[in-house]
């Protein structure tokens, strides 16, 4: 298993319902709902592994972003906004116990589609809207650079609960 999804597990235990709602302004996410992002993006990708078993076969690529994010294997190390469109605040009502479930859930999930995701033919792609298209493998992988990239909100999150 991926030690991300370990980590994030693990990391779950340290919180009493008061700390996973905690806003330290109006623009920040709480980290009950920074883990209900990782959540469902991450099935949002896993969902891409998916269709990429039926995609047709194209020689359409990445975009500039995307090949850039491959090449490196990761998301910045900055923030990324979104459009406010596109960002939608996450839910923030999971306790632990519901976030731990969903998560276990994601785990299986992403255990399970490993082997169809390196299985799928490269040129059976699907789009991303700011990568391009991407293969059944890149989703895949995209999911566990998503988790990286969020590791550094939570640090600075948890330091923030920690004053």
């Amino acid at each position: 298993m991926n030690e991300l999804f370990t980590y994030y597990l693990q990391e779950l235990d340290r919180y009493h319902p008061e700390g996973l709602i905690h806003h330290l302004d109006h623009d920040t996410w709480s980290i009950s709902q920074m883990y209900d992002h990782l959540i469902v993006v991450s099935h949002e990708y896993l969902d891409e592994v998916e269709s990429c078993r039926f995609a047709p076969v194209t020689t359409s690529g990445k975009s500039p972003f995307g090949e850039q994010l491959f090449a490196v294997g990761a998301f910045p190390a900055t923030p990324i906004r979104l459009p406010d469109a596109m960002n939608a605040p996450p839910n923030e009502t999971d306790q632990v116990e519901q976030l731990r479930t969903r998560w276990l859930q994601l785990i299986d999930r992403h255990v399970t589609l490993a082997t169809s995701a390196q299985s799928t033919p490269v040129d059976q792609k699907t789009q991303h809207g700011g990568m391009g298209w991407l293969n059944a493998a890149e989703w895949y992988a995209l999911v566990s650079y998503h988790l990286a990239h969020h590791r550094n909100q939570k640090r600075r999150l948890d330091a923030a609960l920690a004053k």
